[in-house]
């Protein structure tokens, strides 16, 4: 194929019959020009990126990230593809490769950046918590560089927040999302007449909770595994519990044990918080 557009050293634009394609590799676009052909012996990965706003956003990243993190993330990617069952969007491979870069980077530095909601993520979603684990395994093989198990939480966000639908729609309606946690906000706060530190962990945990539950409803997924732990929290937090069930009736969609034993714990948070 003929190269359109020099990206860098080693990536190029090249089209063929009106559709385009990035293609990686080490030394591809070195001393080439466009409208040269461009050395497919070369060639480490093909991206083909149909958005033109995720093809602009790819093609300022790349003239500031190695071409190893590009790869790293499409390796990752193959992976998810293989192991979940709906569709990622196109923005993934900028976000992830932004991620790991920037994560690499300070782990080099002897920073670190925790993910506080690692047990939620793992809970709620291990499909996408074990390909984040996987990428993990990646990541040590490819870059020599060891992380700990809670960067696949982080990893798994990633999946999770770029899900679309059949329609190619992002999956989470953030408007939508965005007054319900007011409303159930406002439940917890009338019924428990309580203030609520917007600013402590125990919010900022709640919130995040809500975020990936409403994903969950989306899906449609139904679990009706019972949970013995919900009968002695509903005991040690009745007024939580009361509470959770005035947000399940808002909600009106009946709830899981575990989402009821996690909500009730999350409500019982922001009560001792008061």
């Amino acid at each position: 194929m003929k190269i359109k557009k020099i990206l860098n050293n080693n990536a190029v634009l090249v089209g063929k019959d009106g559709k385009d394609f990035i293609w990686i590799g080490t030394g591809l676009g070195f001393k080439m020009k466009p409208g040269l052909e461009a050395d497919e012996g070369k060639i480490e990965k093909i991206f083909v990126l149909k958005e033109k706003t995720s093809y602009q956003r790819f093609e300022a990243l790349i003239s500031s990230i190695p071409i190893e993190y590009f790869s790293l993330t499409d390796d990752i990617i193959q992976i998810a593809k293989e192991k979940l069952h709906y569709k990622l969007s196109e923005m993934l491979y900028i976000s992830l490769t932004d991620h790991l870069f920037n994560l690499i980077k300070l782990h080099q530095q002897g920073l670190s950046l925790h993910n506080r909601l690692s047990w939620e993520i793992k809970k709620f979603y291990p499909k996408e918590f074990e390909v984040g684990r996987q990428a993990l395994q990646l990541i040590a093989e490819k870059m020599k560089v060891t992380l700990e198990d809670e960067e696949a939480g982080n990893i798994a966000m990633h999946l999770i927040n770029a899900q679309i639908n059949e329609d190619g729609l992002q999956t989470i309606d953030a408007q939508t999302a965005a007054k319900k946690i007011r409303d159930i906000v406002t439940i917890i706060r009338l019924s428990n007449k309580l203030i609520i530190n917007e600013d402590s962990l125990a919010y900022d945990r709640f919130v995040t909770h809500l975020r990936f539950f409403f994903q969950r409803l989306s899906r449609r997924e139904v679990v009706s595994k019972p949970n013995p732990l919900l009968t002695n929290v509903k005991e040690q937090y009745d007024q939580a519990f009361q509470t959770m069930r005035l947000i399940e009736e808002y909600l009106d969609s009946p709830l899981s044990d575990d989402e009821q034993l996690y909500l009730t714990l999350h409500i019982q948070k922001l009560i001792e918080n008061d």
